[in-house]
C-alpha cells in the first residue's frame, strides 16, 4: 500500500483528526515528497528514497489521548508496525481508553499494523528500530538508558505552556473567550494547555477577571462532556482555592460554585505549575523581567498563546527561555499537524534516506 493510499484510509475513519490535506502537507514538509517512501526520487542529480522503520514502539503518557493517537498515525503514514504501550489508569484521565477506541476505529488493514502492550515489553523495546516517548523527565531518562546504538530515540518529556495577554486593558470578548478555549480543552492536562496567564503591570485585573471569569463560565456551560471531579482532583481544586484565600489573592469563582475553573491573580511573578482542572492564575510582569521570572522553565516551555501583538522585545525574551511554538489565543491546544513537537520534526527523524548516484 502506498503512502497516499494509507493518507486516505486515515483521514476516511478520522476526517476531523486527520484531515488528508493536513497529512498530504506533513508528508511534503518533512519528506520533501509525497512519494518518497514508495520508489525513487530525482533530486539534485541523483535518485533518493525514504525508508521508514519497520517496527516503532510507542510509549504513551497518561495525561491525554490525543498525544498518543498522533503519534500512531505518523506511524502508520509511514507504513510502520506499530506497537503501543498504553498508560496506566488514573482518576483524572481516561486515555487509556480513548487510545483504545481509536485504534479500534482504524480501518482492518491500519489496525493490523498496531499492536498494544498493557506493560512495558523490553525484548519488544529493544527490537524496535525508533522509540517515540511521552512522559516526565525521569521516565525519559529510564527509558534512555534501554536504547540501543542503533535505535532512534524520540523523547518527548515535561513541558508547560502558558498565555501572553499583551494588551490585556483592551481585551477584547472575543479575546477572553479564546482564552478560556485555552485553559479549559482537555481540562489543562497537555503539554500544550496554559500553566499560567502573564501581563504587563499597570493591568487593571478587576476588570480583566470580571471579563475572563465570564468567558470561562460561559465556555464550561457549553461543554458537552464536562471532565469528572473526582475525590483526588475535587480536593486539589479546593486546596488550590483555599490557598489563594489564605494568602490574600483575588480569586474569581463560579458563581454557582462548581468546580469547573478556578481565575486567582498572584502577585508573585515567579512561574509556578498550576494544580491543573481549570485553575489558572494571572501574574504581572514586565517584559524586561520575563526571563528572570521563567527562568526556572527555561528549556521547558513549549507553546506561549498570545492575545493581543506580541511585541519584538516580548518575542526576544520568549525566544531566548527556548520557547519553540507561538500561536494566537484559541489556538494553543490546536496545533497544525506540521507543528514541530518540541521544536522538532516528526517524519523526518523517523526515516532513513537512501540515494543511488549515476547509472549502475
Amino acid at each position: 500500500m502506498t503512502t497516499r493510499e494509507r493518507i486516505d484510509l486515515i483521514a476516511k475513519a478520522y476526517p476531523r483528526l486527520f484531515p488528508r490535506a493536513e497529512l498530504v502537507q506533513l508528508v511534503r514538509a518533512e519528506l520533501g515528497y509525497v512519494d518518497a517512501l514508495d520508489g525513487w526520487i530525482a533530486r539534485d542529480g541523483v535518485q533518493v528514497r525514504a525508508r521508514a522503520p519497520k517496527l516503532i514502539y510507542h510509549i504513551c503518557a497518561g495525561n491525554l489521548a490525543i498525544s498518543a493517537m498522533t503519534s500512531i498515525v505518523h506511524g502508520l503514514v509511514l507504513g510502520s508496525h506499530n506497537i503501543v504501550k498504553l498508560p496506566g489508569d488514573r482518576e483524572d484521565s481516561s486515555t487509556r481508553g480513548e487510545t483504545l477506541n481509536f485504534i479500534r476505529g482504524l480501518p482492518a488493514f491500519l489496525r493490523r499494523l498496531v499492536e498494544t502492550d498493557r506493560k512495558l515489553d523490553e525484548k519488544k523495546l529493544a527490537q524496535a528500530d525508533a522509540v517515540i516517548a511521552f512522559g516526565s523527565d525521569a521516565t525519559m531518562e529510564s527509558l534512555r538508558a534501554k536504547i540501543g546504538p542503533g535505535q532512534r530515540f524520540i523523547a518527548h518529556g515535561h513541558a508547560v505552556s502558558l498565555l501572553w495577554l499583551a494588551q490585556p486593558n483592551k481585551l477584547t470578548p472575543i479575546e477572553a473567550r479564546a482564552i478560556a478555549t485555552d485553559v479549559l480543552t482537555y481540562d489543562q492536562l497537555g503539554c500544550l494547555s496554559p500553566q499560567a496567564i502573564y501581563a504587563p503591570p499597570q493591568t487593571n485585573i478587576s476588570a480583566l477577571g470580571e471579563k475572563l471569569g465570564r468567558a470561562l463560565e460561559t465556555h464550561w456551560e457549553k461543554l458537552k462532556k464536562k471532565p469528572a471531579r473526582p475525590l483526588g482532583v475535587a480536593a486539589r481544586i479546593a486546596e488550590a482555592r483555599d490557598m489563594a484565600y489564605a494568602l490574600g489573592h483575588r480569586v474569581w469563582l463560579p458563581l454557582k460554585q462548581h468546580l469547573g475553573w478556578t481565575f486567582i491573580y498572584d502577585p508573585d511573578p515567579n512561574f509556578q505549575l498550576s494544580p491543573l482542572h481549570g485553575v489558572i492564575a494571572i501574574r504581572t510582569v514586565s517584559e524586561a523581567r520575563l526571563h528572570e521570572v521563567l527562568s526556572s522553565v527555561a528549556g521547558k516551555i513549549s507553546t506561549v498563546g498570545v492575545a493581543g501583538k506580541l511585541s519584538k522585545r516580548a518575542e526576544a525574551a520568549f525566544l531566548k527561555l527556548g520557547v519553540t511554538r507561538f500561536c494566537a489565543a484559541g489556538r494553543m491546544q490546536f496545533p497544525p499537524l506540521t507543528w514541530h513537537h518540541d521544536g522538532r520534526s516528526t517524519l523526518a527523524e523517523l526515516v532513513t534516506w537512501v540515494d543511488a548516484e549515476g547509472e549502475f
